[in-house]
This record gives structure tokens, sequence and C-alpha cells, in this order.
């Protein structure tokens, strides 16, 4: 576990899971099988390299799952991957679903919630405004590079809609699901 920035943590699994150790403890992404408190687990979409431990994780922790509507109507997708990385795959239930726009305060940081569709239809990005932080998912990467949109409930029109969007906010320090982190001018 590498802390990135004050109290947010990179934990290198499936996929880049970020771990905000704060008045509210929240998990974003569940690519890894972490073993601390979780009060709150975020998904940026349902992918298994993103999601697969999810419901251990809630199992353990009692936490509230957060996944975006659009992609809970998908998680029937998860039908096509039974299993990953040899493992089978266990369906959970959210408890809440993601609404663009609003806003999830963990004490020192309050993250806004973008609807970012694109890699899946339900693609949900994070930003918080005054460290000027964005959790990215799979829709944007180091150097540029997007997420893909040739797998099933994925839209390459609603990318290319979504990265304009995305072209609007000021970050400063992008997180990604894949690859490495980027800060600019700090």
């Amino acid at each position: 576990m590498k802390e990135v920035f004050n109290k947010i943590f990179l934990i290198k699994g499936y996929c880049n899971t970020y771990y905000v150790d704060d008045e509210v403890k929240v998990l974003i992404d569940a690519g890894s099988d972490v073993k601390k408190p979780v009060d709150l687990l975020i998904l940026t979409h349902l992918h298994p390299d993103h999601a697969f431990f999810a419901q251990k994780i809630k199992e353990r922790t009692d936490c509230k799952i957060l996944i975006s509507e659009e992609d809970n109507k998908i998680q029937l997708l998860l039908k096509y991957f039974p299993e990953w990385d040899g493992k089978k795959i266990e369906f959970f239930k959210p408890d809440k679903l993601l609404e663009n726009g609003s806003i999830i305060r963990t004490g020192k940081y309050s993250f806004r919630v973008i609807h970012a569709p694109g890699h899946t239809l339900g693609s949900a990005c994070l930003f918080e405004p005054v460290h000027k932080i964005l959790f990215s998912g799979d829709v944007l990467f180091a150097d540029g590079f997007i997420g893909r949109t040739d797998l099933p409930h994925s839209s390459p029109e609603k990318m290319k809609t979504t990265l304009e969007e995305l072209k609007k906010i000021d970050y400063k320090i992008l997180l990604p699901g894949h690859g490495r982190i980027v800060k600019k001018d700090l």
C-alpha cells in the first residue's frame, strides 16, 4: 500500500484500488482483497478486475457498496465471466446507486460523482475539487490513453462525449484504474 496523497493510498491488484483513510473509510474499486476497515466501497464500473472482491469485502467489513444504476442493471454481465483468474465471481447487491453530481463526504474529502459512460454504460469517475484529484476508473489513463470501448455494454460514442466533459475538469492528480498515476504541476 503506497500513499499517493494525504491519506489516499494505492493498492495494486487486478486494478489500481484506492483506499481513503478518513473519518469515513472508502475503498474505490475492489481489485484487491483489502484487509482494512471499509465503510464505503465505490465501484467505478462492474468489470471483474474492478469488482471481483466486492462481496468478500462486504462480508468482512459490512461496508456499503455503491455502483451506478446503469452498471447495476448489467450485473448480469458477470454471467459472461463466471470465473476470474480461475476463481468464481460472487454476485453482490449494491446498497446505494451512484447519482451523477452527488457528493460523497469522507471527512477531509468531498468527492463529486461524475457519470462517465463509454468503457461501460455506467462507468463513473470521482472528482475531489479542493485538491483537484480525479479518480478515473477505466475511462482515462496516463498519457491520454482511454478505456476500451469494444466490449459488451461499452460505447465509443458515449466515450467521446465523456472525454469532452472530462477535459473541462481542472484536475492536478489523475488516479486511473490501471497504470501509473499522473501528477501535473505540483
